[in-house]
């Protein structure tokens, strides 16, 4: 939110005795940098305290679904349950150990934990000071590698994001651990063996290992952007981007010194037998020697984010994240080029100019895709490298490749057939945001990192079913007394909310339950509301088969989310075609193609995916807290049950909420609005649809890999809409939003195109007309009112040149630009003042007026102190915490008070 500052000046008469109260002005104090007001008067106070109805709480003892779930086959276990690893991204043990594992965390921490029996964490180095984030999950610390003779030279490598000569840096370092303390790192003894401009945020891969020869190798992305836009993927005489790099670190005799290059600052030495020393041409094309990339293994990678080592074989399997269609595993080898962006797997890729025998000549080096898998559902949009498993528990994957995709939560096993032939790909089980694999000292069992809970998970398998199973029918779960009527069971509650994410056209309904009487929720004006283990929320799914025809609608779907001491877990009920029952869908998620027909007649098919349980965690995943519609903004509104106080008086007065955590119900709250709604601003109907449709993702923390942030709580100025930068932008004008420009507005591109690049990526085929429609009028026509620096640009290209800094004041009438920014009136004529008046009104009362400018909040606080003063929040009706579409003049009328009472207000943007 932006404020200022204005001046203003008010009298009145206050009856017979022709009392005068005179409007006091004051500078606002910093720790509250607004538009600021003060009104004294005279006058009596009162007070009404509205009565009480509604009913209680009921407890909900016929559920019976599972906090957590029972498993058979493969699942990932949570290893370590009582400590949590923020952001980690990879797993590493020094060569020979077996009782410590070291966890890297990507804001720039390395953890250590002793005595995995019974584990200890602390932290081995923390370079948080150091680490470059910019908020995006693809930077920070990235790779760890221990030497092979850690034990006798305690010397470990790391690769992570930094900041040199004010610019973005991938960084290469080695480092020692303390002397006469093995768990501790000595963060003095750096030094830089590469440091490489980045001119992106994105694909930096960093992933890094020692290979069996000893030699340290380096994985790196393309530098970032979309579609190879820096040229790095087919040069090796340029930079240091879009391949595996193979260096000697202990520099033995015989190795070369590198080329030089502003990105190399020592400390290690090229091996003599890499495949590009020496060389002359590339690609059929001469290259001088001279600036030839030596340390360069293999090239044409986009983004390897994870790379492992067969322990067994000494193969490198590698992980390599795709553009708009496909995700890849392939097995590197010395001078390999795996196609990029030439090649994105199998299909053509971004760039032209491959020699015509690319594909065929093997003076190439070219090394098709293992195996690949399309941008997907039942694929993914993010692989995840993972490790050929060599351990002792699991028989049956011994020597199978296990990997991951970060967004669907697919575990997959891949097995060559030993007599050649295509690989058998098996899916395991379904288990999200896996941000790297690594290996149990102990046993050889595979581990891996759950970067958005900081949770560490172990593969494991079970022949027999363990634990309490969710039952197999909708009507087995108790919630429901009748699942015919969909009519509930006590203690399960229906509720609504105020905007609906979009889901192709189907409608919903909603039920929780808090099932103990005992456990309360704690309400929170912003962010999800805290519930406790136990909670269960549902949502059932239907369809009309013919558009706007209620009597067609087909049920599809009824939805489960239980939240249990580590989060939630999700599950959901497929409906039979006579409506009686719902059944179980696979772990895996289940798809249908559905015949709708249009107005005019016409039959489309429509694609409808039932998720699997790995893809509930996808949307709600633990930044976003888990459950997505509990929350004040969604649930502030009527509801589905008549009270005075609205759907959270409701559930106040019926107990849903602990001791001394109920709401003011006298205090404004923030309410989201659907596109429809013509009594609010564009630009409040766009953050309410952005707020439901895209920050489950796009928020600090979040699974989605963009620099922006789309929650309502957010200010505008802080996330990075407006003219915000694009990790992906092929145009250099492009930006996140454009004000007044659809077609450099990526926002909205992706919003209406379906397929790779859609966004949301996920749950959806069809894009969103009426959130569409509202994204392009908003960037068309209110956009610009959003940022102090846009704003300005309408007043710029004048007869004469203006100052149009903040506190300018061209036109000369009190108010500094950004005054006339808040008003939305104009910096260079002359406007009225800003004015907050007060006149008698009948029956003893106070008549408040001011003018309230569109596309802003205007809030009204009270004290009748100014030597201590205590500011509330005076309501104001419907209006507390509304962005008007237009500008309006505002009457509130009061009881008078019986003291002094002082007034401001305060003048928001969206």
């Amino acid at each position: 939110m932006e404020s200022g500052f204005a001046r203003s000046h008010a009298s009145w008469n206050l009856g017979p005795a022709r009392r005068r109260a005179t409007l006091r002005l004051m500078r606002p104090t910093p720790s509250l940098p607004a538009r600021v007001f003060y009104l004294a008067i005279a006058c009596f106070l009162g007070l009404v305290q509205p009565g009480a109805q509604g009913g209680q709480r009921e407890a909900a003892t016929s559920l019976r679904v599972p906090q957590v779930p029972g498993s058979f086959g493969y699942t990932m276990t949570r290893v370590f349950p009582d400590l949590v690893f923020p952001s980690a991204v990879g797993l590493a043990t020094p060569p020979h150990e077996t009782n410590r594992l070291f966890v890297m965390e990507r804001l720039g921490r390395v953890t250590v934990v002793t005595n995995l029996a019974a584990p200890t964490r602390s932290v081995f180095l923390d370079l948080t000071r150091v680490v470059r984030l910019d908020n995006f999950n693809e930077m920070g610390l990235l790779g760890l590698a221990f030497h092979p003779k850690y034990s006798e030279n305690g010397r470990f490598f790391l690769f992570y994001t930094a900041t040199a000569s004010n610019t973005r840096q991938n960084r290469l370092s080695e480092f020692r651990v303390q002397a006469g303390n093995p768990h501790a790192a000595d963060p003095a003894s750096e030094k830089i063996l590469i440091q490489q401009r980045d001119d992106a945020v994105n694909h930096n891969a960093g992933d890094l290992h020692f290979g069996p020869d000893g030699y340290l190798y380096v994985a790196l992305g393309d530098e970032g952007g979309a579609n190879d836009q820096f040229r790095n993927s087919q040069r090796i005489t340029n930079d240091f981007f879009a391949g595996i790099l193979r260096l000697d670190v202990d520099q033995r005799p015989g190795s070369l010194p590198p080329n030089p290059h502003a990105a190399v600052l020592g400390h290690y030495r090229v091996p003599p037998d890499n495949p590009y020393v020496g060389a002359t041409t590339f690609l059929q094309r001469a290259v001088d020697p001279a600036r030839v990339r030596t340390e360069f293994w293999a090239v044409g990678l986009r983004n390897p984010w994870r790379m492992a080592f067969d322990s067994a074989t000494g193969e490198l399997w590698v992980g390599d994240v795709g553009q708009d269609a496909r995700e890849t595993v392939a097995v590197s080898r010395s001078g390999a080029n795996h196609g990029w962006a030439f090649r994105e797997a199998e299909i053509a890729g971004p760039m032209a100019g491959a020699p015509a025998d690319f594909l065929t000549n093997p003076i190439h080096g070219y090394v098709p895709p293992l195996h690949s898998y399309l941008h997907r559902a039942t694929g993914g949009f993010s692989v995840t490298g993972g490790r050929v498993y060599r351990g002792s528990r699991l028989a049956q994957l011994f020597g199978a490749y296990v990997f991951a995709d970060y967004v669907t939560g697919n575990v997959w096993s891949l097995v060559r057939p030993p007599g050649g032939g295509p690989p058998v790909v098996t899916r395991l089980v379904g288990y999200a945001n896996i941000a790297g694999f690594g290996v149990d000292p102990r046993n050889g069992d595979l581990l891996a990192v759950n970067h958005a809970s900081g949770h560490l998970v172990r593969l494991d398998y079970s022949e027999g079913f363990s634990g309490a199973a969710i039952p197999d029918k909708l009507s087995d779960t108790g919630a429901f007394r009748d699942v015919r009527s969909l009519d509930p069971q006590p203690g399960v509650m229906p509720y609504e909310i105020n905007l609906a994410f979009w889901s192709d056209g189907a409608s919903k309904q909603r039920w929780f339950s808090i099932p103990e009487l005992k456990d309360t929720a704690t309400y929170q004006t912003w962010g999800q509301w805290i519930t406790p283990p136990g909670t269960v929320w549902i949502k059932h799914f239907e369809i009309d088969m013919v558009a706007g025809d209620s009597a067609s609608r087909r049920r599809l779907e009824t939805r489960f989310l239980v939240r249990n001491s580590s989060g939630v877990h999700g599950f959901t009920y497929r409906w039979n075609a006579s409506r009686t029952d719902a059944t179980l869908v696979a772990e895996a998620g289940e798809e249908e193609s559905l015949d709708i027909r249009d107005v005019g007649g016409n039959t489309r098919s429509q694609r409808w995916r039932y998720p699997g349980r790995a893809e509930c965690l996808t949307c709600h995943n633990p930044a976003a807290g888990g459950s997505l519609s509990f929350t004040t903004a969604q649930l502030n509104g009527t509801g589905p049950f008549p009270h005075h106080q609205g759907q959270i008086g409701a559930l106040a007065e019926a107990g849903y909420f602990a001791p001394g955590q109920s709401p003011d119900l006298k205090a404004p709250a923030p309410a989201l609005v659907p596109p429809s709604d013509q009594e609010s601003s564009l630009t409040w109907r766009a953050r309410s649809w952005l707020d439901v449709n895209c920050a489950y993702c796009h928020r600090p923390g979040g699974p989605g890999g963009a620099l922006f942030d789309t929650r309502l709580q957010t200010p505008f100025e802080f996330a990075g809409l407006i003219r915000g930068s694009l990790n992906s932008a092929l145009e250099p004008d492009r930006r996140v939003v454009v004000p007044g420009s659809i077609p450099l507005s990526e926002l909205h591109t992706r919003l209406v195109q379906r397929g790779a690049r859609q966004m949301p990526p996920l749950a959806t085929s069809i894009a969103d007309p009426e959130g569409s429609a509202l994204i392009q009028q908003w960037i068309r026509e209110e956009a610009a009112d959003n940022s102090f620096d846009t704003w300005t640009e309408a007043f710029l290209g004048g007869p004469a040149p203006i100052d149009l800094s903040r506190e300018a004041d061209p036109d000369r009438d009190g108010r500094s630009n950004f005054e006339e920014y808040l008003h939305r009136s104009s910096p260079v004529h002359q406007d009225l003042p800003w004015r907050l008046t007060i006149e008698n009104a009948t029956g003893g009362r106070l008549r408040l007026k001011f003018f309230w400018p569109a596309n802003r909040r205007v809030i009204l606080l009270s004290s009748e102190s100014l030597d201590d003063p205590q500011w509330k929040e005076e309501p104001l009706a419907s209006h507390g915490w509304r962005y008007p579409l237009s500008g309006t003049d505002f009457v509130l009328e009061q009881p008078a008070p019986s003291r002094t009472k002082f007034y401001r207000t305060v003048v928001s943007t969206p």
